[in-house]
């Protein structure tokens, strides 16, 4: 979709009569920090990055005898591109100014919702509560951190149950849409998730077969492979097999305090390719990847404050730890205060460090 066009409708909605937002919410976020990064494998630097602002409306339509027409629109607002995001390094001149956050329409009812459109998976749903630090520079998806695997699949079929005494169920199907992935559900992703009496408790499972790279995150990946009897990494649009990923998170909540673990398995089968050296073709086998993440955090409130902290292993690659400070300003606007730390396991060679420190301030409306 053309951004500038979208950027144009957006606005148009926001200046609307009230009249024809009757059924509508407009909603959204603005969540920016100040960064410095201090890391041994590049330069450091200080940063000024946008953690998942967003825009978005929403709404409902009453269709009688207790269903309900439901419908999401949410964009993701490029105020400036977050540290990882290798599309967005530009400060100037990005035409990248809104991305597609969750949209879709569906049917809810004392059945459940069921929706069609983008959407998180239940996996990306299923520890939400346990992310103490979730859209900040240390977030559990950052790739210097934990990294966990979370999915927005861009064409879903999603249902989800009504709440059942805390208990609610969960699942997607993507379909892969080309030849090769032609089913409704050549990936699928299903949560159950518990939240009562401040026990938290989730289990997760999502899966996919042949030829969902951009699903598995894997285009253009360093790859470690094997050639011969040596083993190599290189850059390199892969193909992968099945992928699979189960999660289980823990947790309590006793209003002042909150404690959370979450545990992740990554089973990625890579498919064997050839490498040309030389004019030759040579086999190459690839490495399959086959990895456990685990994570516990903590945090405690005091006055209009909250004192939080987590640990974080990932097998055979790194560990590390946060410490944040959040204050509440008002019940919509915040700032905080956090650093983080990890250290890359190398084989051969001195472990790779990176921290980074964060100021910021966070609006919703």
């Amino acid at each position: 979709m053309n951004k500038k066009l979208l950027a144009l409708a957006v606005a148009a909605a926001m200046v609307a009569p009230a009249a024809a937002l009757a059924e509508a919410t407009m909603y959204g976020k603005v969540r920016l920090a100040v960064e410095g990064h201090d890391h041994d494998y590049g330069a450091d630097n200080v940063q000024i990055n946008s953690h998942s602002s967003r825009i978005g409306v929403k709404g409902s339509e009453d269709l009688g005898s207790g269903l309900k027409a439901v419908y999401k629109l949410e964009f993701g607002v490029g105020i400036s591109g977050p540290n990882w995001d290798k599309d967005n390094g530009m400060e100037f001149g990005k035409d990248d100014f809104m991305s597609d956050r969750n949209a879709f329409v569906g049917l809810a009812g004392d059945f459940g919702t069921l929706v069609i459109g983008r959407h998180d998976t239940p996996l990306k749903m299923s520890t939400g509560k346990l992310d103490y630090f979730g859209d900040t520079a240390a977030d559990y998806n950052a790739p210097y951190l934990e990294a966990y695997k979370d999915r927005r699949a861009n064409g879903t079929v999603a249902y989800i149950t009504p709440n059942m005494g805390g208990l609610t169920i969960a699942a997607a199907a993507v379909p892969g849409e080309n030849n090769e992935a032609d089913g409704l559900a050549d990936a699928y992703s299903i949560a159950a998730m518990y939240n009562n009496s401040g026990i938290i408790f989730s289990a997760a499972y999502e899966a996919g077969d042949t030829d969902i790279n951009t699903l598995a995150g894997t285009d253009d990946a360093m790859i470690t492979a094997v050639m011969g009897e040596n083993t190599v990494t290189r850059e390199a649009e892969v193909q992968v097999g099945d992928l699979a990923q189960t999660r289980v998170g823990l947790g309590y909540d006793a209003g002042t305090w909150r404690i959370g673990a979450v545990w992740e398995n990554y089973d990625l089968e890579m498919e064997d390719y050839s490498m040309t050296v030389g004019g030759e073709a040579i086999p190459v086998t690839a490495a399959d990847v086959d990895q456990d993440t685990y994570t516990v955090g903590a945090g405690f409130d005091f006055g209009n404050n909250t004192l939080k902290a987590k640990y974080f292993d990932v097998e055979d690659t790194r560990d590390g730890f946060a410490v944040g400070l959040d204050h509440n300003l008002s019940k919509r606007t915040q700032a905080y205060l956090l650093y983080a730390d990890s250290s890359d396991e190398v084989v051969g060679s001195n472990d790779i460090d990176h921290s980074v420190w964060a100021l910021g301030m966070n609006h919703k409306f």
